[in-house]
């Protein structure tokens, strides 16, 4: 969150000493004291030291560093940032107020945040200098504390298998048939899908946000279905990926163990993948997918040899799952009131008949349940540490009050968190801030679009592409998230437009 309140006040500092903003400030600037007139300087200065900040904060989240010592300097980056976004929007507004020309006036009335009180200009500029010299103590401290913490646990950019083992400790697709619940008909829309009578190559998308049950879904078919196939292989995908380790997971999967693709180029394994998939009937997960690009790219050895091979994806993204056919893209939604109480209860009470709650805790079970918001990854991880819990109300009613505690403290717990969290983490810059703001909406708020976008633009989050309003660019960015299954529509008007967006509970969390 540090690093794009860094990124907001970075856009905030550049559109202040831009060439119209300038040519408005500089005469009102002449007349005041030598403090007020080096004001561009200073910014200028604040700018390029924020600009390294940013880059230092993107550069620790990618190596995973967690400290005390790391969070609590970022906690003072991100108060830093707010006082000087609040400075310039003071500058901004004073400079534009003194020149009420327009159109021009009314555009930067669209960028500033108007202030409580009306700052004079040597307010402003005493306050831009102290957050110089704090800036500058702050990098200093960053050196003096953070050198210790180099040898920190690094996460290779490339590496996903690393990733994924810090990312998601104990995460487990293995979930036995009669523990499924609520995917019936997703799971035998995907079985028809891979039994089809056309022989034709078909790619099957199954998307949905982040712990919703993709993977499993898909894993369990695989298990069960995978021998009417010649062959088969399962590849996790990330952002972050090589598309030779791919190809060498496919060809290990689908030739065998033995298999050693050793120091073998790419145009060696592409050769070697098609010959292997030529004359077979061969089923292919590519899992985890986060970008278009990459199915692109390994569909080069797709055979379509007219066998009646399958490639299913998971994604987090609508876009990337719109590469399938509209018959075979699947959407998992989270599961409903029954189907939760039911995961739940089967994993809190595994040795009690039928899995039934005693009825002191039925309350504060459905409180538990209700949080989960019909997240199976939730609900099946709650579920298991309460099923270690002593079984009294006073425990229970602990738990759900700390509940968010829990899941960022409890290691059992925390790979949920972080599940969730990397839907946020590949979020591209623009969005994250529109994306955090509404977290400050009410637990279950019905967000109406319209109200939404204006609050975007008054914050200043929203920037100029071409001609586009930016009341269109504001909806654009709304679709985004939501096609990242970010946000999802609880509302659309009569002609399909989204009218109200909601945050499930545990994201917003």
């Amino acid at each position: 969150m540090a690093e794009i309140a860094v990124l907001l006040v970075l856009k905030k500092i550049a559109i202040a000493l831009a060439g119209e903003t300038l040519s408005f400030a500089k005469p009102l600037l002449a007349k005041k004291s030598e403090l007020v007139a080096a004001l561009p300087v200073d910014m200028k200065l604040i700018s390029t030291e924020l600009e390294l900040i940013r880059a230092f904060l993107k550069e620790i989240g990618r190596k995973g560093w967690k400290s005390e010592v790391i969070e609590t300097w970022i906690g003072q980056v991100r108060r830093l940032a707010y006082d000087m976004e609040d400075n310039v929007d003071h500058f901004i507004y004073v400079v534009g107020k003194h020149n009420e020309i327009g159109s021009w006036w009314d555009y930067m009335k669209k960028i500033a945040k108007k202030p409580q009180r009306l700052f004079s200009l040597d307010e402003i500029a005493g306050e831009i200098k102290r957050i110089k010299q704090e800036l500058k103590q702050l990098s200093e401290s960053r050196d003096r504390w953070t050198k210790p913490l180099d040898g920190g646990t690094d996460i290779p950019a490339g590496s996903y298998e690393t990733e994924k083992e810090i990312y998601l400790p104990g995460h487990d697709y293995s979930i036995s048939d009669e523990e499924l619940v609520g995917i019936d008909k997703n799971k035998q829309t995907l079985i028809s899908s891979l039994t089809f009578e056309d022989p034709s190559l078909r790619i099957i998308a199954v998307w949905g946000m982040g712990g919703i049950g993709k993977s499993t879904l898909v894993n369990n078919v695989y298990k069960n279905e995978g021998s009417n196939f010649d062959c088969r292989a399962w590849v996790s995908i990330s952002q972050s990926y090589e598309l030779e380790d791919i190809w060498k997971k496919m060809l290990t999967d689908l030739v065998g163990k033995e298999f050693d693709p050793g120091t073998m180029d790419s145009a060696e394994l592409r050769v070697k993948l098609i010959n292997s998939l030529d004359k077979k009937r061969y089923l292919i997960i590519l899992d985890d997918v986060w970008m278009a690009d990459v199915l692109f790219r390994i569909k080069e050895v797709l055979v379509d040899n007219g066998l009646g091979s399958r490639v299913i994806i998971t994604t987090r993204i609508e876009e990337v799952a719109s590469i399938a056919e509209d018959s075979c893209k699947i959407k998992v939604e989270p599961l409903g009131d029954h189907d939760s109480w039911h995961v739940f209860c089967r994993k809190a009470f595994p040795k009690v008949e039928n899995h039934i709650c005693p009825p002191e805790l039925h309350q504060c079970g459905i409180n538990i349940v209700e949080k989960c918001d019909g997240l199976p990854l939730a609900l099946v991880a709650i579920g298991s540490i309460l099923s270690l819990r002593p079984k009294n109300v006073d425990e229970w009613k602990l738990f759900y009050d700390q509940l968010i505690w829990e899941l960022h403290s409890n290691e059992n717990l925390n790979h949920v968190e972080k599940i969730i969290n990397l839907s946020y983490k590949y979020l591209p810059d623009y969005l994250k801030n529109c994306f955090l703001y509404c977290a400050m909406f009410p637990e279950d708020y019905l967000i109406h679009r319209k109200r939404l976008i204006r609050l975007w633009i008054a914050e200043g989050f929203i920037e100029q592409n071409g001609t586009c309003s930016l009341e269109d660019i504001a909806e654009s960015y709304l679709r985004e998230l939501v096609r990242r299954s970010m946000l999802h529509v609880a509302q659309k008007n009569s002609f399909g437009r989204i009218k109200c967006i909601q945050m499930h509970d545990l994201v917003r969390e």
